[in-house]
């Protein structure tokens, strides 16, 4: 049942589901044969001498499909789990984490990735000449939490605000030149968003601070 429920959770696509309802039945049915079989020896009068042996015959008789049944349905659940990359027994946590990476992927082709410093300089360039008039450039480490924890929601603006905003994303120790660009605009910590508008910075956010990166991306890029 929680291998079952994880399916769920990870997000089975709908043609799989119908197999994880027949490994449910299949994990299901010998149980409950198994528990109208007790019932009825219970219901029976005790018996002694040749009689146990017999009775102990039937219990491993009737328990013995049941093992296999039920290792018969977790090789077909695990299957499946695997065929659609969800590890099996994972927690909350990783079906959490999982859907966090699946919404940075899904808007990531919005936020460029930073080419050295000629090609910030050049951006900047092109917010007061060529357009998107609004460029905000997203400075964050590869260690850092907080960014990690930022990027999905950076790149459903960039999302929302296609065609009015330019958002580039600058990894200090990972990206060209990253670290030289962090020094030279005084970023000390991370994440922080740097907006531009017209070639001119009109804003500075420092920290994890979604709300005021929105606000500032509706009063600069929505006119």
């Amino acid at each position: 049942q929680a291998i079952l429920a994880q399916a769920r959770l990870g997000g089975v696509p709908q043609h799989l589901r119908c197999s994880f309802v027949s490994a449910q039945m299949a994990l299901t049915r010998p149980a409950v044969a198994v528990a109208e079989a007790g019932a009825v020896a219970a219901a029976r009068p005790a018996r002694r001498g040749p009689g146990r042996g017999r009775a102990g015959r039937t219990s491993r008789a009737v328990l013995r499909p049941l093992v296999i049944s039920v290792l018969l349905g977790l090789a077909v659940v695990s299957a499946l789990l695997s065929s659609h990359g969800a590890p099996l027994f994972a927690g909350a946590r990783f079906s959490a984490e999982g859907r966090l990476r699946h919404l940075s992927q899904v808007a990531r082709h919005a936020v460029q990735t930073c080419e050295g410093e000629a090609f910030i300089d050049d951006a900047i360039k092109a917010s007061a000449e060529a357009g998107p008039a609004v460029l905000v450039l997203s400075f964050s480490t590869t260690w850092c939490g907080p960014c990690k924890l930022m990027d999905p929601k950076v790149a459903q603006l960039s999302d929302n605000f296609d065609g009015k905003a330019r958002f580039i994303k600058i990894v200090g120790d990972k990206d060209p030149d990253g670290m030289q660009l962090m020094k030279r605009y005084g970023v000390r910590s991370v994440p922080q968003y740097h907006v531009y508008k017209g070639g001119n910075k009109v804003a500075a956010i420092s920290g994890a601070k979604y709300d005021e990166l929105l606000a500032t991306l509706q009063e600069h890029a929505s006119a």
